[in-house]
């Protein structure tokens, strides 16, 4: 029941995204910080279940922290022409790059 919470609400922030074109993506950081507040459900301001299947997508090409919900907001924007999938998240996050 949770899960179908946070797919909604992360598919509203991308529709609002792609039809806002706001590309001031700190200031949707920003907004997004003050709105989270109302959240009380960690789920959806932590987002574990995405972090942890990223981490273990990732794992030996990766060195995966977690992103939270306005982070990746952020990152959407940022991304605007990516697919947005768990290496273009990585990469648009500066996370370290698992030597091999």
């Amino acid at each position: 029941m949770h899960i179908k919470a946070i797919v909604t609400l992360f598919a509203v922030l991308c529709v609002t995204l792609v039809a806002g074109q706001d590309r001031d993506c700190d200031e949707l950081q920003r907004r997004c910080e003050l709105c989270i507040r109302t959240l009380n459900n960690i789920n959806d301001t932590r987002m574990p279940v995405f972090n942890n299947e990223c981490r273990e997508k990732l794992r030996r090409t990766w060195r995966w922290r977690n992103v939270g919900r306005c982070e990746l907001t952020k990152l959407n924007c940022m991304g605007i022409n990516r697919r947005m999938n768990c290496q273009d998240v990585a990469e648009l996050a500066n996370m370290q790059r698992v030597r091999t």
